[in-house]
């Protein structure tokens, strides 16, 4: 593509693509309305590693639970924990906690206004920093979360290694450089690209290739006139996966059953899960059917066993508690724990 041509595009892209967030964006997601900082911020930590169909319904129902910064600074972090129980990556749920804490003590609960002083913050990257900065304060700022990438690696043929912060350097410098030039284009734009990536130039099944609708930037797309659309950005490095077992130990009494919050261990710190040890002597009862749960790096076996304790005296720590099915629901499960406790209710139910 001739230089100069590539210079007139790059001008004009902003226009071309609030012009089309305008026509074909989205804008009716609960997050898009009443703009606070507070709520851009919990919406750009819910969307990451989340669809945003499961996001809708939970962040409604952590509002509900949490209206204010100030609330979700001063509950306890179990409570955080339960709420967020079933959006999985649970660091961002401690860290969402931890950052709303220091908004209120070090902020007076106001969410700074720029992004250095935002990337200071627990669990908030250069790219949440600009969204915040963008659509709470309408501030020109630029993001690059895995919509963005795809959709300007493959418009602008990069075919670097993104993994690579020398090679994700020149991205943002391009991203920087393509913000429109008015202040008030800045929100359409950078919802735009958002919603173009999300919806229009997805991994899979972009618009370009298929019959349904036809992609605005097609004619200038380095990837879709090269047939690499699919292609671009290069794909990540094969994951190494780690296969993990574990028992669940099933302590039943009186329609309760013993949970234990993990302290410092793993990807469930903080939550209740059944234990895989007991500090006291136990014999097996039964075997209920085994439990696959599958992560981005890990792919686990569970054998939950039904155990009974060889002494009628019980000395638990306070890690340890004795929870009926109702209030372990309202604590904060991993969501193999809770999906195997609905089983077991169900199951008593017709029983």
């Amino acid at each position: 593509m001739p230089k100069e041509v590539t210079k007139s595009f790059d001008s004009s892209f902003a226009r071309e693509l609030i012009a089309w967030q305008l026509a074909q964006g989205r804008h009716d997601l609960p997050w898009q309305h009443d703009r606070t900082a507070y709520r851009v911020w919990l919406s750009e930590i819910m969307l990451q590693q989340t669809q945003v169909s499961t996001v809708i319904e939970r962040y409604q129902a952590f509002l509900r639970r949490f209206p204010t910064i100030f609330e979700l600074a001063n509950a306890h972090v179990d409570d955080v924990l339960a709420e967020w129980s079933g959006l999985g990556y649970y660091t961002r749920a401690r860290n969402l906690h931890l950052c709303a804490q220091r908004v209120v003590h070090e902020y007076q609960g106001v969410f700074p206004d720029a992004v250095d002083e935002l990337e200071k913050l627990p669990g908030i990257g250069r790219s949440t920093a600009a969204a915040i900065v963008v659509f709470a304060y309408g501030k020109k700022a630029a993001i690059l979360d895995g919509n963005v990438k795809r959709v300007l690696a493959r418009i602008w043929g990069i075919e670097d290694d993104l993994t690579k912060t020398s090679h994700l350097k020149s991205v943002w410098s391009l991203a920087e450089s393509l913000l429109p030039d008015d202040e008030n284009g800045v929100v359409p734009y950078t919802q735009g690209l958002m919603d173009f990536g999300a919806t229009a130039c997805t991994p899979a099944t972009p618009i370009c290739i298929t019959e349904a609708a036809i992609c605005p930037f097609m004619r200038r797309c380095k990837a879709f006139k090269q047939g690499r659309v699919l292609d671009l950005p290069l794909k990540a490095r094969s994951i190494k996966v780690e296969h993990l077992n574990m028992d669940w130990l099933v302590v039943f009494e009186r329609n309760r059953f013993v949970l234990e919050k993990r302290i410092n261990r793993g990807i469930w710190e903080g939550l209740w899960c059944f234990p895989e040890t007991l500090p006291f002597k136990w014999v097996e009862e039964e075997r209920y059917s085994p439990i696959k749960h599958v992560l981005t790096h890990r792919r686990m076996s569970i054998r939950p066993i039904r155990v009974k304790p060889k002494t009628t005296s019980l000395k638990l720590s306070d890690d340890f508690r004795w929870v009926s099915t109702e209030e372990a629901l309202a604590l904060g499960l991993p969501k193999p724990v809770k999906d195997f406790l609905q089983q077991l209710s169900r199951v008593r139910d017709v029983a």
